[in-house]
């Protein structure tokens, strides 16, 4: 089989949670997505049953949506027989449920796949201790008034020490790995330690990263890639988490979140609790040449990799190693990188470290890496911002990493391919070569299409 290309893709804009979205299920929310994407299917004179299968990224996943890439799919227009799987592994969902859909292409299972990201993270539900679900039980398996009220008083004494275990935050709960017993906030806190990195230098980092998403916003770069959604009785356009006019003195004011005494990383300089959505559509390169489509780029080669759960945010490096060992290609060979900001000091690790023969010695010479990956230039990096500005729903980021880097690529008109890559909460990383569409064909396919029509 051929490459498998990206036909198109879009996101929702990334709402705080507990704003714009905080109403929306997530199912309903990404099934807006997908309705979308059908309705620009038929404007190319595709219908929706030539999609063969949807792949859905998601990581909180709803009580009453266990698949949730199957509802969405069928909520949003495609037929019953289209089937759909999701995928979590967590903040690398997105790009992971891209190489899925790009293998389910090139083994020959499907021509065209869907891929659905969503996170509702203000849906994230409360957990009750073992002991209060022991009191619910009890009274609802009471059949009869009577039976109710025995059961009621022999749970007196349970239910007087009820207010000892209160509910627990689910967000909380699923960003705490079970592996290292770490939130993810103490593993960026493990990273900025090891490598000395400075509250200055983070919020540094910070302040770049909002002060380039506020300038892209401006400038209109969000416009090809953000589809406006209709939520809270207004049309939402734009990401609301952007701190405009942001200042490393702003930054500074905060306090640390995850160690209160001596810490480094606040609420300003991590990336943000975020509501939002995104689709996109992957095809064979035969099929979508033949139907003369708009091509926005191809799926290059993938890379994972597993890594310390306690310093999860360094697996970004190990995952670009070992892709960049499989391609012979270098840092300098991309343009465009998209480097999930998690943490601004996961992000920095990062960057220090692909520079540093010593450092990668230090941490990835067990792993069989002991030289420089190569310097990441300002000018390559996060050019529009990145999570630390726009948020970060995590079944959500990978798509955004990717389209995002695509529609940069398409704004430099740079023939060469971008790099996207994110850190894994319980220690692994992934990375994705991305490549640009022929401008050539582009033109070709432009006019196939308007002679279609």
């Amino acid at each position: 089989m051929g490459k498998t290309v990206i036909v198109d893709g879009f996101r929702t804009p990334f709402c705080k949670a507990g704003t714009h979205f905080k109403n929306i299920e997530p199912y309903f929310l990404a099934a807006m997505a997908v309705k979308e994407m059908t309705q620009r299917m038929n404007g190319w004179g595709m219908k929706p049953g030539e999609v063969d299968r949807v792949v859905g990224s998601n990581v909180a996943t709803p009580i009453n949506a266990p698949n949730i890439a199957r509802v969405a799919a069928t909520m949003g227009g495609l037929p019953d027989s289209v089937v759909a799987d999701g995928i979590n592994k967590n903040c690398g969902s997105g790009v992971a449920a891209i190489n899925y859909g790009r293998m389910y292409i090139e083994s020959g299972q499907a021509d065209t796949v869907m891929v659905v990201g969503v996170e509702s993270m203000s849906k994230i539900v409360l957990a009750y201790d073992e002991r209060v679900k022991e009191i619910f039980t009890l009274l609802s398996m009471s059949r009869t008034p009577s039976e109710k009220v025995r059961n009621l008083f022999r749970l007196i004494p349970k239910l007087i020490r009820f207010q000892k275990y209160p509910p627990q935050s689910g967000l909380v709960l699923g960003l705490t790995d079970p592996i290292c017993n770490q939130i993810m906030g103490k593993t960026a806190e493990n990273i900025a330690r090891a490598f000395n990195i400075s509250r200055q230098e983070q919020d540094a980092f910070a302040c770049r990263s909002n002060n380039l998403a506020e300038q892209a916003d401006k400038a209109g770069f969000f416009k090809k890639e953000v589809w406006p959604v209709f939520a809270a009785s207004k049309f939402i356009k734009h990401d609301n988490g952007i701190r405009n006019s942001q200042t490393v003195e702003n930054l500074a004011r905060l306090k640390p979140v995850f160690d209160k005494k001596y810490g480094t990383v606040t609420a300003g300089n991590s990336s943000q609790v975020t509501d939002g959505a995104a689709c996109m559509l992957l095809m064979a390169e035969e099929k979508a040449k033949a139907f003369g489509l708009p091509i926005l780029g191809r799926v290059g080669v993938y890379a994972d990799a597993g890594y310390k759960p306690e310093f999860m945010g360094l697996s970004p490096v190990l995952a670009i190693a070992k892709l960049l060992k499989a391609t012979g290609l270098s840092i300098k060979d991309f343009p465009v990188i998209e480097l999930n900001e998690a943490f601004a000091s996961v992000a920095v690790a990062c960057m220090m470290t692909m520079d540093s023969d010593a450092l990668m010695k230090k941490w990835f010479g067990d792993y069989g890496f002991t030289k420089a990956l190569g310097r990441i230039e300002n000018d390559q990096i996060n050019l529009n911002g990145g999570a630390i500005a726009l948020g970060h729903p995590p079944g959500v980021s990978g798509l955004r990493l990717a389209i995002t880097a695509l529609c940069e690529l398409a704004r430099k008109s740079e023939g060469r391919p971008a790099l996207i890559s994110a850190c894994v909460g319980g220690g692994q990383g992934v990375a994705m070569i991305l490549e640009r569409f022929d401008s050539a064909h582009r033109k070709q396919s432009d006019s196939a299409h308007q002679r279609r029509g």
